[in-house]
């Protein structure tokens, strides 16, 4: 190691099968918590200071980006996987 100070980070990996919930709490005096539960971990998303400010907006709006990004994928996987396993799909094509 360089002896020069690093910033902390974690790295923490979720493999979504059946058992999920995601649920957003809000509250009138602080900001909202995002929580997302699955496979017996939970991940908590919240805002340093009760009051939301530009930054966390920001975040906010990255973290949608990324998950329409995953669904889009997801869905993408998902449309080609049904049809590769369609019989009628390669009778078609012929």
């Amino acid at each position: 190691m360089s002896g020069e100070e690093r910033e902390p980070s974690l790295s923490v990996g979720l493999s979504v099968g059946g058992d999920w919930r995601v649920t957003c709490h809000t509250y009138p005096d602080r900001g909202p918590i995002l929580a997302v539960d699955a496979a017996g971990m939970s991940l908590v998303v919240s805002a340093k200071q009760d009051t939301p400010n530009t930054d966390q907006i920001n975040f906010a709006y990255a973290l949608l980006a990324g998950v329409n990004d995953y669904l889009n994928a997801c869905e993408t996987r998902q449309f080609e996987a049904e049809e590769s396993a369609d019989p009628a799909t390669e009778k078609r094509a012929a």
